[in-house]
């Protein structure tokens, strides 16, 4: 009887011990290990484990729970693009592409193709008349000889103007009568009629009869973006312009376990998208979804002169551009919102435009805020160190250069193409660069951008030496941009941006360690992998 009680309380005793281990197992999060890689921060190390999505390891020939071979790939911090537009991008994928079209008539023969007849609105985007031949605007009556009857939309590829029939112009009401808005230019004929050509905030005009994108419409384009933007190698992305309903189907994404890439809001300019943040602050409590940035228009682009410059445009004498937002209602939202711990994003291209910025964020910005100014295209060389001495960050897109570079001396004239694209200059003053796309008016390719910033060159190799070679970016500057430099701007650079244990497990594998080849090669490289969170979320 003595025995059969041991017996029982050495069975206790067990079953108390198995049951600890197998708690406490459990409560374990399983270790993944990526192995069989190249990482160029870390030579020595072939392999990272990683557990609940953040990096635990770096080293040798690492073991872990779940295995994962990346068959010698070469391992980054997971590329971001600092500044796309994530619906419109979306949406893009399933409306005309008119991108590389070489004229009107190669437009109109696309929108014959679709044309139906019906009061389906027939709607694209992507022309470029500096890619033309014939360099001039088009006009309503080319687009009324295919689809009379039907409203035909257009945008500009910049997304600062759009081309209409006269259907359109019918249904808005728009007739030789109408005023130019502010911030705004209706291109007329010699007789002033509409030609079908609006710019910046004459579109508006038009925008409101568009039919509108419903959140079903928006959730699927954001699911079609985020699988394409993840086969870029891209874990992050910082959204140029996010209303509100966005950032609600991006919360239900991310409850469903369905959001693959990081999302930094940035909100429009609209009280119907920022109020609610307003009241109650940021929300940065998940590591996918930040919202604590507000972005304002300034002025318009350079294809469309809408840029602000400080003298007129070259091609264009009475012209200086266009201000889409009135100054002192920049200045009252700066004040406004940094008060309330959001950071600013203001849209700016001509020179005017981020010289006027500058003087906002010093008067009335808080450098603690990390505001920002978008695209920063023209830049006097008077204001180049007022970026770093204010704390504001420049965000630019290498591939806007090499897109524009065909055509902007014609817009700046030679005397002022030293103001164009200063990416060197910049970061000798001290400045830091957020590298992105403006996706979809470039590809979200982070491997074209890079190409550009370390060559200035096409992918054809043009010009030969670059186009204003001492403003290229070293290798290294260029890999910053997208990574370290991206996290920083977004408040993020003590988790994201770099491989290393307690970051966040977020990795871009490569086919070819882009420090070692030639860099007219970069545009080859493949992604291998892309790992958001610790798991592979595109694989070759």
């Amino acid at each position: 009887m003595v025995n059969q009680m041991k017996n029982v309380a050495l069975v206790k005793q067990l079953y108390i011990v198995f049951s600890v281990i197998f708690m406490t197992s459990c409560d374990q999060p399983k270790v993944t290990v990526f192995s069989n890689c190249v990482i160029p921060s870390f030579p020595a190390a072939n392999s990272i484990a990683c557990a609940d999505g953040k990096i635990t390891s770096i080293g040798e020939d690492l073991t872990g729970d779940i295995m994962i071979n990346l068959e010698k790939g070469v391992v980054y911090p997971g590329f971001m693009d600092a500044h796309l537009h994530l619906v419109w991008y979306g949406k893009a994928m399933e409306i005309l592409d008119l991108v590389g079209t070489k004229s009107a008539a190669e437009i109109t023969s696309i929108v014959a193709q679709v044309y139906d007849g019906s009061e389906r609105w027939i709607i694209g985007r992507g022309w470029d008349q500096n890619d033309w031949e014939i360099i001039q605007y088009p006009n309503k009556e080319s687009l009324d000889k295919v689809a009379v009857d039907q409203p035909v939309y257009l945008h500009r590829i910049d997304g600062h103007a759009i081309w209409v029939n006269s259907n359109v112009l019918s249904i808005c009401g728009i007739d030789r009568n109408t005023a130019d808005p502010i911030g705004g230019k209706i291109l007329r004929d010699s007789s002033g009629n509409p030609t079908g050509v609006f710019i910046d905030n004459a579109m508006d005009l038009i925008k409101k009869f568009v039919p509108d994108n419903s959140k079903n419409d928006k959730r699927r384009q954001i699911i079609n973006a985020v699988r394409k933007l993840n086969q870029f190698g891209l874990t992050a992305i910082h959204d140029a312009g996010t209303d509100i309903e966005t950032v609600h189907i991006l919360k239900e994404l991310i409850a469903q376990e369905q959001l693959t890439i990081r999302v930094n809001a940035m909100l429009n300019n609209n009280s119907e998208d920022y109020q609610e943040f307003l009241t109650k602050g940021p929300d940065i409590t998940d590591k996918f979804l930040s919202v604590r940035t507000v972005k304002i228009y300034f002025d318009g682009a350079m294809g469309s002169r809408g840029a602000a410059l400080l003298e007129p445009y070259a091609d264009d004498p009475k012209n200086i551009g266009l201000n889409l937002t009135d100054e002192r209602k920049i200045t009252e939202k700066v004040n406004q919102f940094n008060a309330a711990g959001f950071q600013v994003a203001i849209h700016c291209i001509g020179d005017r435009a981020n010289r006027l910025a500058l003087d906002i964020f010093e008067e009335s910005g808080n450098q603690n805020a990390r505001n920002r100014i978008e695209h920063a295209q023209i830049i006097h060389s008077d204001d180049l160190p007022r970026y770093f001495d204010l704390g504001v960050i420049p965000s630019m897109q290498a591939t806007h250069c090499t897109s524009d570079m065909y055509w902007i001396d014609e817009r700046l004239g030679d005397e002022r193409l030293h103001e164009a694209y200063p990416w060197q200059s910049l970061l000798q003053t001290g400045s830091i660069i957020p590298g992105g796309s403006d996706a979809p008016v470039e590809i979200p390719n982070p491997l074209l951008g890079i190409h550009a910033a370390v060559t200035r060159q096409d992918t054809s190799g043009w010009p030969a030496e670059g186009w204003q070679a001492n403003e290229r970016m070293t290798i290294d500057q260029a890999l910053a941009s997208i990574t370290s430099w991206a996290a920083y701007s977004m408040f993020a650079e003590s988790y994201l941006g770099k491989i290393k244990p307690g970051y966040i497990a977020d990795f871009t594998v490569l086919s070819q360690d882009l420090s070692t080849i030639d860099p007219a090669q970069i545009p080859s490289v493949n992604v291998h992998f892309t790992i958001v969170n610790g798991k592979v979320v595109y694989r070759r």
